[in-house]
């Protein structure tokens, strides 16, 4: 893995998330879980979801070679009750959530004549409502404490003129949705 922040990966290296808790969305594959690999490095506790058990299982086997305290959890973020599940299950095994990373997304690609409502509700559901909801549901604890950091990662197919860029952009202006409260929790909420 790539150095960040001047970071090696070195067990001897200063951690300077020691002591946090990160829950990384859709952190079983891809992106998600080279976030989830850099957080945990880095010395934060990590829990992350998907719907998928067995790259769950492969991402938290990844994850305890970095010597750091693993939550998983089958959840659906579209599904206000998951996500409940999954915060309270996250807290519950690590402490209370410091960092938040929305990675969770998908994307249908093709002709937009050819997507059906449902389909389009799929798409909005998973990359906008999960980021409103996961970040309903920690950052009540986050503002209380007066610390925390919300991280909305969107897909660079937000930049290019289509039908689809519309359903794959909203991360991108999430913030602006959210009351001022929690846009002032930290001055690291990215929207990358």
């Amino acid at each position: 893995m790539a150095p960040i922040n001047g970071t090696t990966g070195n067990p001897r290296e200063k951690k300077p998330l020691v002591g946090g808790v990160a829950l990384v969305t859709g952190g079983s594959r891809g992106i998600g879980r080279a976030i989830a690999q850099r957080l945990a490095l880095l010395g934060a506790s990590v829990s992350i979801c998907g719907r998928n058990r067995a790259a769950l299982e492969e991402s938290a086997r990844e994850l305890s070679r970095t010597g750091v305290p693993v939550h998983t959890q089958i959840a659906d973020v579209t599904k206000p009750a998951d996500v409940t599940d999954l915060v309270v299950g996250a807290e519950t095994t690590l402490g209370p959530i410091t960092i938040l990373v929305n990675n969770a997304g998908i994307g249908l690609f093709g002709p937009a004549h050819e997507k059906t409502e449902a389909d389009w509700d799929r798409v909005l559901d998973t990359n906008l409502k999960s980021v409103f909801l996961l970040s309903r549901a920690v950052a009540p604890a986050m503002i209380r404490r007066g610390s925390g950091d919300i991280i909305n990662i969107s897909s660079l197919a937000g930049k290019t003129p289509s039908p689809v860029a519309a359903s794959i952009a909203p991360p991108n202006g999430v913030s602006s949705v959210f009351p001022a409260a929690w846009r002032k929790i930290s001055a690291n909420t990215a929207f990358a």
